[in-house]
């Protein structure tokens, strides 16, 4: 859900995000947490808490809006920042340039985490550390300093491992080895925090190691993604989508049947094929919406069965690669057609043809 749109960038919410909130905003309002000696009121004490969690969670944006801002200045596309229920994220375009800059990007959000940290500490001190709002100012600061510490973790993909992936690339020269290095860790990180978790949650605190055991999972998928996107990113560098798009099978036209036209994508090896009539055209089929018409109207035509061209989600042959990659994933779909300017399709990029890329590189 989009929500703002900040220096040009736009913020989505998660609906992930609003469990966390729900549940920070409680614990700062209930008996146990931070601001149980702040002598309110239950409804003052909810109001302030449910105020707290905006302000940490606005932090939280300024930790990325620092990642997103230092790309745009270092000429990196930025799309969007998303908050959701372990913290956000910043979907950067391209490919750095440098180790360097790669480095910085990474660093500037938890040291931004540890200037609003400060920034907090200062301010309880001038409202007084026992009272309400010093309370909840002295909850943001340690909060934000948690924030920070937590990312320079050199566990890939948080900052620290970002900037342990720089160090190394810079040592070596070779940003692949370093990609491979940074992950090790992160993964191996990452499960220790898994068994940790496990650990205390049996041990007593079961919910603590439960988050602890779930953000470990997380990071261990989220690591593995990455690296993913980092290979892949410096084997489709540079190259256009048409370069990287894989030839299309023959066109159907709009009254070829269910039937003929899954044993024609079966035949050729392919996922969809572009449904033409008079050289124009019509929309794209996919092997999904095959299988769906298949059980029920085997003798379908294609024409009431495909994606319609003005609701197509495609891009030109001269578009970069990585470019074209963000709107397949974006899109939902296995394959996106690469559409010329006469309005033909002259070939799809699909995940399986970028795996393929990936593993020959290799």
């Amino acid at each position: 859900m989009r929500v703002a749109r900040i220096f040009g960038i736009d913020i989505y919410i998660d609906p992930s995000w609003f469990l966390i909130f729900v549940l920070v905003a409680w614990l700062l309002s209930s008996d146990v947490g931070p601001l149980r000696s702040a002598g309110l009121s239950a409804g003052e004490r909810a109001a302030l808490g449910i105020l707290t969690t905006l302000l940490f969670f606005a932090s939280v944006l300024a930790h990325e809006l620092a990642h997103s801002v230092t790309a745009r200045m270092r000429g990196l596309p930025v799309s969007r920042i998303t908050l959701f229920i372990f913290g956000g994220v910043s979907q950067i375009g391209g490919d750095f340039e440098s180790a360097t800059g790669e480095g910085w990007i990474a660093f500037v959000g938890p040291l931004t985490s540890l200037a609003i940290s400060a920034l907090f500490y200062f301010v309880a001190q001038a409202l007084g550390t026992h009272s309400a709002t010093g309370l909840a100012a002295g909850y943001l600061a340690w909060a934000n300093g948690v924030l920070a510490i937590f990312n320079l973790v050199p566990a890939y993909p948080l900052d620290g491992g970002k900037v342990l992936h720089s160090l190394i690339w810079r040592a070596t020269g070779d940003r692949r080895r370093a990609t491979r290095v940074a992950v090790a860790i992160g993964q191996t990180i990452a499960l220790f925090m898994v068994v940790l978790g496990i650990f205390m949650s049996f041990s007593g605190g079961f919910f603590n190691g439960l988050w602890i055991a779930l953000i470990g999972w997380f990071l261990y998928q989220a690591g593995r993604a990455e690296a993913y996107q980092s290979e892949l990113g410096m084997t489709l560098g540079g190259q256009t989508a048409g370069a990287v798009a894989t030839a299309p099978p023959p066109p159907l036209s709009p009254d070829t049947s269910a039937r003929a036209a899954t044993e024609e994508l079966l035949r050729s090896g392919q996922r969809a094929a572009a449904v033409v009539q008079n050289g124009r055209l019509l929309g794209i089929i996919t092997l999904t919406d095959l299988a769906r018409a298949h059980a029920s109207s085997p003798d379908a035509p294609v024409s009431s069965l495909m994606t319609p061209v003005e609701k197509i989600k495609s891009v030109s042959p001269e578009s970069d690669s990585m470019q074209a990659l963000s709107v397949l994933a974006q899109s939902g779909y296995h394959q996106l057609p690469i559409i010329d300017k006469t309005g033909a399709v002259v070939g799809f990029i699909t995940r399986e043809g970028l795996l393929q890329r990936l593993a020959l590189a290799r």
